[in-house]
């Protein structure tokens, strides 16, 4: 099954968890990974994986090499075959953990698509 790396990057203005001391120096941006499979259990584990693998590369690329936080945070579909998914498509529920936020919908090759999102900071 194929496996993307999407790394999204948005700054975020303002962190309402952060106190105004640390709030000018966290910086955080929002990670995305997607995969596709047969089964939602295998999709969910590749775009988790996904995810992984792009927080990895996107902190050697930028020389991050402290702790970071990551917070679930709900990812924009990111399909392969079309340009946008419609909410008859989506599976429910959603997947969420401590740190990746996963949306699942049926795919027009592969039976399941999965995206995973994460807020990192450091």
């Amino acid at each position: 099954m194929r496996r993307s790396c999407l790394l999204t990057m948005v700054v975020f203005a303002g962190c309402g968890l952060l106190t105004p001391a640390t709030a000018a120096t966290a910086r955080c941006l929002f990670v995305a990974g997607t995969a596709d499979a047969l089964v939602r259990a295998k999709a969910v584990e590749g775009s988790v994986a996904s995810l992984r693998e792009a927080i990895d590369k996107w902190k050697a690329a930028n020389g991050v090499t402290g702790p970071v936080t990551e917070t679930a945070q709900k990812p924009e579909p990111h399909p392969y075959w079309r340009s946008a998914v419609s909410p008859d498509l989506f599976y429910t529920p959603d997947v969420v953990t401590d740190s990746a936020y996963t949306i699942c919908w049926k795919g027009v090759v592969s039976p399941v698509v999965c995206t995973s999102g994460t807020k990192v900071c450091w």
